[in-house]
This record gives structure tokens, sequence and C-alpha cells, in this order.
């Protein structure tokens, strides 16, 4: 089999296995959504051992770092209107220049994978609680279940 109907058929199958087992079991714990994003991110960094080091350090790296800034809102009295919004937003602003420059560590490199984190993050509803830890289990998830699909398309491409 070739490599593309080889990994389309892993991947396939993974993620048959994968909303069964998250949205039968693990929802609303392990979020099915950011580990898709981040099992896309895994391919995206380059795959292997590797792609799954950069998606997870990047996407923690966005995560932690979006955490800090809507923490840093709420103790400088920022909001979402008047005086308040404009605070939010230059720390909004420092978010993505910290995302970008966080890519000069060779471990961070991977800029979409820090937005991706971020994304999480907010789409999660921005928790500072324990559902934040939840953002990152499933974004660890995702990765591997990334690296999972990858070994097992490689696996079907060398038997053919």
């Amino acid at each position: 089999m070739n490599a593309l109907n080889a990994i389309s058929l892993s991947v396939g199958l993974w993620v048959g296995i994968w909303c069964f087992a998250t949205l039968g079991y693990l929802e609303p714990k392990v979020m099915t959504w950011i580990t898709f994003l981040t099992w896309a991110s895994f391919f995206a960094a380059g795959g292997g051992k590797v792609g799954l080091k950069k998606a997870i350090a990047s996407a923690f790296a966005g995560t932690l770092i979006s955490a800090a800034v809507v923490w840093l809102n709420g103790y400088l009295g920022g909001g979402v209107q008047g005086f308040g919004l404009l605070i939010f937003s230059a720390l909004l602003a420092l978010l993505g220049w910290s995302l970008c420059q966080l890519s000069r560590i060779d471990l961070f490199s991977f800029i979409p994978g820090a937005f991706i984190g971020a994304a999480s993050f907010f789409g999660a509803g921005a928790p500072l609680d324990a559902k934040l830890g939840w953002v990152l289990v499933s974004i660890i998830c995702g990765a591997v279940m990334g690296l999972i699909s990858e070994r097992v398309g490689q696996s079907i491409t060398a038997k053919a």
C-alpha cells in the first residue's frame, strides 16, 4: 500500500477509535476538539519524535502563557469593556508577540503549535482552575495519537 493510503487508513481507524473513547467516556475532561488540533499539529511539526516534542512543547507554552495573560488581566483590572478592554488588548498583543519570539528556542520553534495552545486555552473558556490541567492533558493525547497513527501508517506501508 502506498504511504498516503496507509496513513489515511491509519488516521481514519484511530480517529474512529479515539472519538468513541473520548466522546463516550472521557469528555468533558479530555476535550476531543483539542486533541484533534494537536493531532494535526504533530503532523504539521514534521511528525516523529521531533514533531511530538515540538507539538506538545509549543502548545503547552501557548496555553500557559495565555493563562498568565488572563490572570494578569484580572490582576490589573482588565476586562472586555472600556479601559479594561484596552488593558486586555495590550496583553493579548504581548501574547502574540511572545508566542512568536518563543520560537527562537528550538523546542518551541513551531509557532502554529503555540497559537494552537493559546486557542485551546481560550476555546476551553480560559480556565484558571483544574480544567487548565485537562487542556494540557488533551494536548498530550492529541500529539500522542498523531504519533500512533503515523507509526501504524508506516507499518502498513512497510508490509506492502
